[in-house]
């Protein structure tokens, strides 16, 4: 059965922050990023070496429906909120969900409004009307091969309810209410859930207006973080290839010309830090240089303070370059003061996050003695586990996900709900053994966020 679509205020408060895209979408280019087509392109073909996976030669094709085009422009954002839209609801393995049509915008960082609505209909229409035949191209993580496959990327669409308006049924557009079932290509969903997917900040594509720049942001962001290798500054290509692999034909002229107001807004919300044309005709190359950082640096004394109050390392990181230095002293103060005080925490890590990110609550509490409590109940199924703090570690949670097949960012997130109570030990060395890790990981992160919305009790927000 497919799960119930998310709430309009889970989905704002779940993506304020970062989404995830499947990172073979991005890496072959099945969608153009040109924000129109001619309406004679019905079909395209392309290869060329791909350098940032040992060189492989990708080939695909794609071929639409005979009274359409093939994906392009804002189909790119509809399939990335696709992808949101089936993580948030729990990575159904009958790869259906449900999701009304203005959850879809916010999964997809779309401006609310009637020409995005406007879009879905047709959209939705273009992905699962058209194949795309991937030739040794497509990369199975669980198998570390590449993967010849057909795919339509959406296999089935439908609007199976019009809360207002059902009169309007047959118009072209959707309203906010219109709740859509998508199922999604077998290959596309099992993919997602083997965790072959790359975090992407909603915040800088939200200020993005064209479909252009928010794909090239989306496929220079995977060139930035390649797979299984350390972060690059630096990324120089041939121009006429990668013009075609975003789908602008044209003389180099023409195509720095369509590319100008792109590459203007990424360096202006700072994600780029420049970009150059090296050599001259059909033989130069495009360079990009990445700015350091749209955030201020981590400062060292911060994530010291946290990981000594047991916050994992990536997480420290995080929370220490989002509210800086001196929010993060304030709420480690404070939340040594309640400590010291008798404060009794579900999980002191969950309490620290929790000071940090709502710290007026926490201004006039105070703690109540250890001895006045009543002593913890066996956990429900579903509620963090009150085991003391001194029987978790760190060091306990890095030995048992030492030999499991996540990205490490996963890892951490793993260690992070165990640190707080969410996972069992069992849980977690049964990883080991799990065909499906990062799936897993997903679920216990909607199990906490599911319990946390439904009222329980908690003292952060895993």
């Amino acid at each position: 059965m497919p799960r119930k679509a998310a709430s309009t205020q889970s989905v704002s408060q779940e993506l304020t922050l970062s989404g995830s895209e499947e990172r073979n979408l991005n890496r072959l280019s099945l969608v153009l990023a040109a924000s129109r087509v001619p309406e004679t392109m019905t079909y395209w073909e392309r290869s060329w070496s791909s350098s940032d996976h040992f060189g492989i030669t990708i080939r695909v094709s794609c071929v639409s429906s005979a009274n359409d085009v093939v994906p392009h422009g804002i189909d790119n954002d509809i399939l990335f909120g696709l992808t949101n839209a089936y993580v948030g609801a729990g990575l159904p393995q009958d790869n259906t969900f449900r999701v009304t049509a203005y959850q879809l915008l916010m999964y997809a960082a779309l401006p609310i409004g009637g020409h995005s609505y406007a879009v879905i209909k047709p959209s939705l229409t273009r992905l699962r009307n058209s194949t795309f035949t991937i030739t040794d191209s497509w990369y199975d993580r669980k198998e570390e091969t590449y993967q010849s496959l057909s795919t339509s990327l959406v296999q089935n669409w439908k609007v199976i309810e019009r809360r207002k308006f059902p009169s309007a049924f047959g118009d072209e557009a959707v309203n906010a209410d219109a709740l859509l079932q998508v199922t999604l290509d077998p290959d596309l969903a099992r993919s997602i859930r083997l965790g072959y997917i790359r975090p992407v900040d909603l915040n800088i594509l939200r200020g993005l207006s064209q479909p252009l720049t928010r794909t090239l942001y989306r496929k220079l962001e995977d060139e930035k973080h390649p797979v299984d290798r350390p972060p690059q500054m630096l990324y120089q290509t041939a121009l006429l290839p990668w013009a075609e692999r975003l789908g602008i034909n044209g003389r180099p002229d023409t195509i720095r010309r369509a590319l100008q107001t792109a590459h203007q807004q990424l360096l202006d919300c700072g994600f780029l830090a420049d970009v150059n044309y090296i050599g001259r005709g059909k033989g130069q190359d495009i360079q990009y240089v990445f700015a350091q950082s749209t955030r201020p640096p981590a400062r060292p004394e911060a994530v010291a303070a946290l990981t000594s109050r047991r916050i994992t390392q990536g997480a420290a990181l995080k929370y220490a370059s989002e509210f800086g230095l001196e929010a993060v002293m304030a709420a480690v103060k404070r939340y040594d003061e309640l400590m010291a005080g008798g404060y009794q925490a579900k999980s002191a890590s969950g309490l620290l996050v929790d000071i940090l990110r709502h710290p007026l609550k926490y201004q006039t509490l105070e703690a109540e003695p250890r001895s006045s409590l009543p002593a913890a109940p066996k956990p429900l199924l579903g509620q963090p586990e009150t085991l003391p703090e001194e029987d978790r570690s760190l060091q306990t949670a890095a030995f048992m996900l030492k030999k499991v097949a996540l990205p490490e960012t996963l890892k951490d997130n793993a260690a992070e709900l165990y640190l707080q109570g969410w996972v069992r030990a069992a849980e977690l060395a049964a990883l080991k053994h799990d065909p499906e890790p990062a799936k897993t990981v997903l679920l216990w992160n909607a199990r906490a966020s599911g319990v946390a919305e439904g009222g329980a009790e908690t003292d952060g927000e895993p």
